[in-house]
């Protein structure tokens, strides 16, 4: 794709402090034509967070806690600034959606993009070709795990490490706030169960989906859906562990031909494609770069 213009382009942060703002910064300090310039990270409020500081930048990244992006992404939305909101307050019915494999285009024409949540990039990639040909027969039953940066770095009960050590931990059995996207992409219902997982970084859904047609050619049709896609790996055992620091959702399925069930499983770093590597994927496609600036396809193993 070409790209909008030879100058360096300027990225803001807000909320740089936090795990998704900090790995913003990461990649970005490797990226060929975007630079952060205005970061910014909050204390005690929000109101140290300088609106017109970061509507002077190219594009701008919201890594703010869920529920607190909505007034300043709508005061930098009527300043006219292009931005990526990393939280969940414009996901639903607001900003364009995130999902470069499934919106590319709408993504490239946007100025306003709500970042996908990490548990439903995984899911929604994991079940989109079944969805987008009519072949899921009833709710969906989702089963994530995730590392415990996916639950932010302000300090808890649950992410403390005698808790967590050593374990896995079910938690909001119901209600999780990705379910609503997930099923705004998927036009199907989901019964969604996070868990916690003893590790930093990481993530691996597992979506049940009973079929209309248990002898649909699968592979083919996911092959189809993704063979041209950058930054999804095909087939085999995914492993979010093998998946550290790329831009890669790792997509396999299989089908119990007793049961006529698909079981599709989808695996990333919840930190890059589950949050700041698919933001600057949006920001490249709304720039008018190519996608895989700044990007990469590699995990660090072991």
């Amino acid at each position: 794709m070409r790209q909008m213009t030879a100058r360096l382009l300027t990225a803001g942060i807000a909320g740089a402090s936090g795990y998704a703002g900090l790995e913003l910064q990461r990649l970005l300090a490797g990226h060929a034509t975007l630079r952060a310039s205005v970061v910014q990270a909050r204390s005690a409020g929000y109101d140290d967070i300088d609106v017109v500081r970061l509507a002077s930048c190219d594009v701008v990244f919201l890594c703010l806690p869920h529920g607190a992006s909505r007034a300043i992404g709508e005061e930098l939305a009527d300043a006219g600034v292009r931005v990526v909101d990393l939280g969940s307050d414009f996901r639903v019915g607001g900003w364009e959606y995130g999902l470069p494999e499934l919106h590319r285009a709408k993504i490239a024409g946007a100025r306003l993009v709500a970042n996908p949540g990490c548990y439903a990039t995984a899911a929604i990639l994991a079940l989109a070709p079944l969805a987008r040909r009519g072949l899921i027969d009833g709710p969906v039953v989702i089963d994530g795990k995730s590392g415990v940066s996916g639950a932010g770095k302000e300090p808890s009960g649950k992410t403390h490490l005698p808790d967590v050590h050593g374990g896995v931990t079910p938690y909001s059995p119901t209600g999780h706030r990705h379910v609503a996207e997930i099923e705004q992409e998927l036009a199907v219902s989901v019964t969604f169960t996070p868990h916690l997982l003893p590790s930093s970084r990481g993530l691996l859904v597992t979506a049940f989906a009973r079929l209309s047609d248990p002898r649909a050619d699968l592979l083919a049709l996911y092959d189809d859906a993704y063979r041209d896609e950058p930054f999804v790996l095909l087939g085999g055992s995914p492993s979010p562990q093998r998946l550290a620091g790329s831009n890669v959702v790792h997509v396999a399925v299989t089908v119990d031909e007793r049961t006529g069930i698909a079981i599709c499983h989808g695996a990333l770093d919840n930190l890059v494609k589950g949050a700041a590597g698919q933001a600057i994927q949006n920001a490249n496609l709304m720039l008018g770069m190519d996608e895989a600036v700044g990007l990469t396809t590699w995990g660090i193993w072991p």
